[in-house]
């Protein structure tokens, strides 16, 4: 019965993959750096963008403790969550970026050279 089983599982064709492990072909996390410079000097981007919002929560809040006009705390607080949707897609551009040169890397592995 289990013999059955193993044979019927390896006829039938592969499902197809769902949408996140599909997209996640695409995306892969680069490995950490060594030093906090290092990973300064590699992700300049990411590192301005979680700058700009922690001042822009932090001027929000303060503005909001010491009773600062509400639409400037709006205001702040908003660019807060532009500063934040920024620094979220610059980390998927990096994540992209990254699996596309682990990609051609392959690929360049595996290319042949005809010389005429």
């Amino acid at each position: 019965m289990t013999e059955e089983n193993n044979n019927t599982s390896a006829s039938t064709p592969q499902q197809p993959q769902s949408a996140f492990s599909t997209l996640s072909k695409k995306f892969t996390i680069p490995p950490p750096p060594k030093t906090i410079a290092d990973g300064v000097k590699r992700d300049y981007v990411l590192v301005g963008g979680l700058a700009a919002t922690i001042v822009a929560l932090t001027a929000g809040i303060y503005n909001h403790s010491k009773g600062g006009s509400q639409l400037t705390t709006n205001r702040l607080l908003k660019g807060r969550i532009w500063a934040q949707a920024f620094t979220v897609c610059a980390m998927g551009w990096y994540a992209f970026a990254y699996q596309r040169d682990l990609d051609e890397a392959e690929a360049s592995k595996h290319r042949k050279v005809i010389l005429s």
